[in-house]
């Protein structure tokens, strides 16, 4: 199991481009900056149509979300999926591109986020 103390070394291991940002702030102490960090990347990954990173990125978090901890687990729910969510899908094909992504362990939560998150526009 993942506990949040983890979590920045996992993520440097899986996306070296983040090892700079996430020495920025004591992340290993800041689960939630940590996920912050990972999210805001993903998200310019996805506005970028880079989407051969952004997949890794989205894979990165349903493993962090299957092994980690209650803490771990919290933070994708609460700090990733929001922030993916938020991403506007122009068209159906950019809507079926991002479902497409979506890994299944997170599938079920994303699909949830983005009701709640059109219940609130």
């Amino acid at each position: 199991m993942i506990n949040q103390y983890e979590v920045p070394a996992y993520i440097e291991d899986n996306i070296p481009a983040l090892k700079k940002a996430l020495h920025q702030f004591p992340a290993v102490f800041h689960i939630y900056d940590t996920v912050t960090c990972l999210s805001e990347y993903t998200d310019k990954q996805l506005r970028e149509q880079n989407f051969q990173v952004a997949d890794k990125c989205l894979r990165l978090a349903a493993k962090l979300y299957e092994r980690g901890n209650d803490v771990v687990k919290g933070a994708i729910t609460r700090i990733f999926l929001p922030a993916v969510c938020s991403i506007p899908l122009a068209d159906a094909v950019s809507r079926i591109r991002m479902y497409s992504l979506i890994p299944d362990v997170l599938y079920n939560l994303y699909i949830q986020q983005q009701l709640i998150s059109n219940g609130n526009r």
